[in-house]
């Protein structure tokens, strides 16, 4: 977390198309927040090797700069015409991208990425760099991904709650959201029932243990919100939706035409000691907008 008295979000770019919409995703969120905007190129450029005679070659800090200096200058200038009242300022390192942005996270508030980038050797998100920020970043991260669905949004946030730290936090950050932008949190708690041919014998136990399920999900969500809900979210509008659904398929349905899904970086079901859990996976995964994982931190 930034030590200073104004916010640092940080953003990876690679100079692909889907890094500038991280960018222009990231240059608004600073606004809202009044913060600052750190833009982070990563050269991760391998050794080059002399076939088979022994030799190796490093390229110098003056190259990367020069291969790095065009695309953190056209990230500044994209990120002018976004918003000039942005403070930017530009950073190259070297080095695994991931490790590289995991470092400069230390210092920031927020973590923006692009869900993938240019795919070759030396583009900075190639594999999957945005999920393994989501896993370890200490701060909040936020993947875009390149192509968003053609639909409206809203100004929604969509959130998973579960009652773990890690679901209060994500519906925590859903609310500061929220307040920021003006729009409404949809918490999503689902449970999953299982079916066989006792209970399709029996449709009235069915229906019962559904409604204790349904109860039990409404009082999750309730006691979530009285945990983490402060007089700066007054003003938010909260809807709860509770159903009988895989949990990443409910938050993805939920979500249509939102601007924003949370969600934790694992919930309660998750086994102990999974860097990202299931659901948060998923939702990456088949995203067609941004969308944050947030951690619960160190108690």
């Amino acid at each position: 977390m930034s030590d200073s008295t104004r916010q640092v979000v940080l953003v990876g770019v690679d100079g692909s198309t889907t890094s500038g919409k991280a960018l222009d995703w990231a240059v608004k969120e600073a606004a809202r927040r009044d913060a600052d905007l750190r833009v982070l190129h990563v050269a991760y450029v391998p050794v080059i090797a002399t076939p088979f005679v022994g030799g190796a070659y490093y390229p110098t800090v003056e190259e990367l700069g020069e291969i790095a200096g065009p695309i953190l200058s056209a990230a500044a200038e994209r990120a002018a015409r976004v918003d000039p009242s942005v403070p930017v300022r530009t950073a190259l390192r070297s080095g695994p991208p991931a490790e590289a942005l995991l470092d400069e996270a230390k210092d920031a508030d927020l973590v923006v990425v692009g869900s993938r980038g240019l795919g070759s050797v030396g583009s900075m998100f190639f594999g999957s760099v945005g999920a393994r920020l989501a896993a370890r970043s200490p701060v909040p991260v936020v993947v875009v991904p390149p192509v968003a669905d053609a639909g409206e949004r809203t100004t929604d946030v969509v959130v998973g709650v579960d009652g773990s730290v890690h679901g209060d936090a994500a519906l925590r950050f859903a609310l500061d959201e929220a307040a920021r932008t003006g729009g409404r949190v949809v918490a999503v708690c689902a449970w999953r029932l299982p079916v066989g041919p006792l209970w399709e014998e029996n449709p009235a136990f069915y229906t019962a243990v559904e409604r204790d399920a349904r109860a039990e999900a409404s009082r999750t969500v309730e006691a979530a919100l009285a945990r983490v809900r402060s007089a700066e979210h007054a003003d938010v509008l909260v809807e709860t939706f509770v159903v009988d659904r895989e949990p990443s398929v409910a938050i993805r349905e939920a979500a249509a035409g939102a601007a924003l899904t949370v969600v934790g970086s694992r919930g309660r079901g998750e086994l102990r000691g999974m860097l990202l859990g299931s659901v948060s996976q998923q939702v990456l995964h088949h995203a067609t907008h941004a969308v944050a994982v947030v951690h619960a931190g160190k108690p």
